[in-house]
C-alpha cells in the first residue's frame, strides 16, 4: 500500500477535505495533492506532523509493504475512524438535521391544512378557450396568497439538506469540475426557471411574451450544447461519470421546468431551480462556495 494511498484513506477518514488537511500542516493544497497523486512526497518537517495527526508511525507510512491491516490490528480501526468522522461533523448532521426537520414538517403543515380547509380554484383567463380548476395543495395555496411561504418551507428543507451533505462533499477530492465555472449551472438554472415562467405567461394568454419564451429556450439550449461540449473535453476516465451527473443535472431542471409552466409553481420553481443548482456546483467543485463565503 503506497503513501498516497495511505494519506487518501486517512484524510478521508476523518472526513478532511485537501485544503483542511493543507491548513494542519502548513502547506499549500497543490502539494497535498500531489503527494495523494504520488508524485511528491512530504519532507522529513512535514512528514512527522502528518504521522502525529492521523496517530500512526512514520515507519508505517512510508513502508509499502505495510497495509491498513497493519495499522488495524484486530480490525477496529476502520470502525473507530466512522465514529471519529461522525463525532466530527456531528455539527453538520444536528444542524442539518433540525433545518431539514424545520423545512418539512412546515410543508406538512400547509398539506394538512390544505385538507382541512379545501379550496377549488377556477381560472378563466381573457383571450384564451380554456378554463383551469385547481384543487388540492395547489388551489389551497393560490387561493390564499400563501404559495410565497410555501416557497419559504421548501427553502429552508434545502438548506438542511445541503447541511447534511457537507460532510460527504467535503470528503471528495478538489479537482476541476467539467463545467470550469459554475456559469454554467448558474446559466442552464436561470434559463430553464425562464422558460417554464414564460411558458405559463403564454398559457394565461399573454402571447406578447411569446418572444422572451423563445429567447430563454435559446438560452437554455446554448447552456446545455456548452456543458455537452465541456464534457467532451474532460480525461477519457471522468467523462462517463461527468455526464451522467450532468445529465441528471440536467434532467432535474427540465422536471423542475415542466412543473412550473404547467402549474405555474413561480416561486417554488425558483427555489428548486436555485437549490438543485447550489447542489450541482458544490459537487462538481467542492471548494467553491467555501471559497465564496471565506472570501478567499
Amino acid at each position: 500500500m503506497t503513501f498516497s494511498e495511505k494519506l487518501i484513506r486517512l484524510r478521508k477518514r476523518e472526513g478532511l477535505s485537501q485544503e483542511a488537511l493543507a491548513e494542519i500542516l502548513g502547506v499549500s493544497r497543490q502539494a497535498v495533492s500531489r503527494w495523494e497523486q504520488g508524485t511528491a512526497l512530504p519532507d522529513g518537517g512535514k512528514l512527522l506532523p502528518c504521522a502525529r495527526h492521523f496517530g500512526v508511525s512514520v515507519d508505517w507510512l512510508l513502508d509499502e509493504k505495510q497495509g491498513w491491516e497493519d495499522l488495524a490490528g484486530t480490525g477496529s480501526a476502520p470502525v473507530e475512524g466512522e465514529s471519529l468522522v461522525i463525532c466530527k461533523n456531528w455539527h453538520w448532521y444536528l444542524s442539518g438535521g433540525i433545518v431539514t426537520g424545520v423545512g418539512v414538517l412546515g410543508m406538512v403543515v400547509m398539506g394538512i391544512l390544505s385538507s382541512l380547509f379545501p379550496v377549488v380554484l377556477t381560472e378563466a383567463p381573457a383571450g384564451v378557450e380554456w378554463t383551469r380548476v385547481y384543487t388540492g395543495l395547489m388551489a389551497f395555496l393560490k387561493g390564499n396568497d400563501v404559495e410565497w411561504l410555501f416557497a419559504l418551507w421548501a427553502a429552508v428543507a434545502l438548506v438542511g439538506f445541503w447541511l447534511l451533505a457537507q460532510p460527504s462533499l467535503r470528503q471528495r477530492q478538489e479537482r476541476p469540475g467539467c463545467l470550469g465555472s459554475p456559469r454554467y449551472a448558474a446559466g442552464i438554472a436561470a434559463a430553464a426557471y425562464g422558460c417554464g415562467q414564460t411558458a405559463w405567461w403564454v398559457q394565461q394568454g399573454k402571447n406578447g411574451d411569446i418572444a422572451l419564451l423563445a429567447l430563454f429556450l435559446a438560452a437554455a439550449i446554448f447552456c446545455v450544447v456548452r456543458l455537452l461540449l465541456k464534457l467532451g473535453q474532460e480525461p477519457t476516465g471522468h467523462r462517463r461519470q461527468e455526464r451522467l451527473i450532468a445529465l441528471l443535472y440536467t434532467a432535474a431542471q427540465g422536471v423542475i421546468l415542466l412543473l412550473t409552466a404547467e402549474a405555474g409553481i413561480g416561486l417554488v420553481g425558483l427555489v428548486l431551480h436555485v437549490g438543485v443548482c447550489l447542489f450541482y456546483v458544490q459537487w462538481e467543485d467542492p471548494q467553491c462556495m467555501n471559497h465564496r463565503f471565506s472570501g478567499r
